[in-house]
């Protein structure tokens, strides 16, 4: 059995969670339903832990731990499983969208809700990391 949060619902959990973070500086933007890229305008970073040395080294550490088995070892959705997750250098529906994502996991694709085994300040941190392989298109913004 599966639950879908209702998109308001996500929103504004994000907004919860980057308010009790201290990260929550700007007008929040609806999440995007769509799996295309969308075009991206250059805007600083939600991401509480974005640019931190320290934070992308341990974020590099997690995402091999929890993410890698699937996403691949360079975040490109190519994995000793085949190519069937996503490519997260292309991650395109911008930070607070990624923790919605990674809290309640996305069942009906298979992979796990993580907010059950991973802090918000860990999801930050994976973050960071993701955010210095973005490729042209992304949004980890």
């Amino acid at each position: 059995m599966s639950f879908k949060l209702p998109k308001r619902w996500e929103t504004l959990i994000v907004m919860a969670f980057l308010t009790a973070a201290g990260a929550f500086s700007t007008a929040p933007q609806q999440a995007l339903a769509q799996d295309e890229p969308e075009p991206t305008i250059e805007v600083e970073s939600s991401n509480p832990m974005s640019g931190d040395p320290d934070a992308i080294h341990t974020g590099g550490k997690l995402f091999m731990k929890w993410c890698a088995a699937c996403h691949g070892i360079h975040a490109d959705g190519n994995s000793r499983f085949g190519a069937y997750a996503k490519d997260l250098r292309k991650f395109w529906a911008g930070y607070a969208q990624f923790i919605v994502i990674v809290t309640a996991g996305r069942p009906k694709l298979g992979m796990p809700p993580w907010g059950k085994y991973l802090s918000g300040m860990e999801f930050a941190r994976i973050g960071s990391y993701l955010e210095t392989l973005a490729i042209k298109g992304a949004n980890w913004k």
